[in-house]
């Protein structure tokens, strides 16, 4: 296990939470067999904290690094929301527009832009039409062919009448994006959000970026072949494409927590509107969640956080910011998925992970509060 620390703290109460959240980092290795964890945690006035552990590959000849790169999954979504925001913002379309004004497809023509943004479509979900028993991730998938997968489910629910996560939303999203511009939706990720952050370790809609990768592993069920995932992405187009860095997925979500961020996005534009699940939601991760535009309210350590989980399958993912205490936490954690294994969720207890990381972000809150002004820097290079 190896940590990086951008401070030194005097307090036995600080260092004993880092400890604490450095040892389930490594459990998430040594006890509960997973490949490789990363968990990256930023204070602001204090510095960050990144605790890694395990291989970023199958035949463990190289450990996970602070600079690796890796599929977050579902966190692409708060990503295509912001690139459809300032779209909207630059006036090439309202985001109340209905899709079909954009977009030649057989949907209810009541749908919305903003519905998708808010996983409020009704549309079905075109995952539950993939046959996970003889899905190759290797094939290229078009995203019409993504979007098709979901129609024999029908209209689930009224557009607009309720949160429930939709993947089939976010592939039309990024649709709409190419459609619009006439670029590529991974084009339009790279100058809308990418360029102006000044990302160095990021890729939307089939760009991979420079850096090592964290892999993740699958055997196909159907052969023999244990398939390297870390490319495998067509068939999350718009949904869970993105690949990035540590620091790069803290930048993005942490520019809207920055006046002067160079998106000009605000928290409050992508949270002002929320919706919440039914009681039993069609998508069962929809449930207990609060949802704005491609983003998650959640309190998984007891207090609000806004951000997005993420899972490409071998690779589960987070990022969450606290815009009160100015905490933002990422993780991830890959693994080697093998076919009929039923052990995920325990494999990857996310609840547990998140708390953990976010607890260990208000612990440095307290130091910071406690030990000098809000504008008073306690950072010093000490790498451990």
């Amino acid at each position: 296990m190896n940590q990086y620390l951008d401070f030194q703290l005097n307090s036995e109460f600080a260092n004993d939470a880092l400890r604490r959240c450095a040892r389930v980092t490594e459990d998430l290795v040594e006890t509960l067999g997973n490949l490789g964890a990363l968990v990256s945690i930023d204070v602001d006035g204090i510095g960050r904290a990144t605790f890694t552990a395990g291989h970023s590959n199958l035949e463990k000849t190289r450990s996970v690094q602070v600079g690796d790169v890796y599929q977050i999954g579902s966190q692409s979504k708060t990503i295509t929301a912001m690139i459809l925001f300032l779209m909207a913002r630059d006036g090439l379309l309202d985001l109340d527009d209905p899709v079909r004004d954009y977009l030649d497809l057989p949907i209810d023509r009541r749908i919305t832009v903003r519905h998708l943004l808010m996983n409020a479509s009704g549309l079905g979900e075109f995952t539950m039409g993939m046959s996970t028993q003889r899905l190759d991730p290797r094939i290229n998938f078009a995203p019409r062919d993504l979007v098709a997968l979901a129609f024999p489910q029908g209209q689930i629910f009224e557009p607009g009448a309720r949160f429930d996560y939709c993947n089939t939303g976010w592939v039309i999203a990024a649709m709409m994006i190419e459609a619009i511009s006439g670029r590529s939706y991974g084009d339009m990720a790279d100058a809308r959000i990418v360029k102006p952050l000044g990302l160095m370790n990021s890729g939307f809609g089939g760009t991979i970026p420079a850096g090592e990768p964290m892999r993740g592993y699958m055997d196909l069920p159907f052969a023999r072949d244990t398939i390297d995932t870390s490319e495998c992405l067509s068939w999350a187009f718009g949904a869970g494409d993105g690949v990035c860095s540590a620091d790069d997925i803290l930048a993005i979500y942490q520019s809207l927590l920055r006046p002067d961020s160079a998106l000009k996005i605000s928290l409050d534009d992508l949270a002002r509107e929320t919706m919440k699940p039914d009681a039993a939601p069609y998508f069962p991760m929809s449930w207990g969640t609060e949802y704005g535009l491609g983003l998650e309210r959640r309190a998984w350590a007891g207090s609000e956080v806004w951000g997005h989980p993420g899972s490409t399958g071998p690779c589960g993912t987070s990022t969450w910011i606290d815009s009160e205490r100015r905490v933002a936490v990422t993780t991830a954690v890959t693994h080697h998925m093998k076919p009929g294994a039923i052990d995920g969720d325990l494999r990857y207890p996310r609840a547990q992970l998140f708390a953990m990381a976010l607890s260990t972000g208000y612990a440095l809150a307290h130091e910071r509060d406690q030990s000098c002004p809000s504008d008073t820097a306690l950072t010093i290079r000490t790498p451990s």
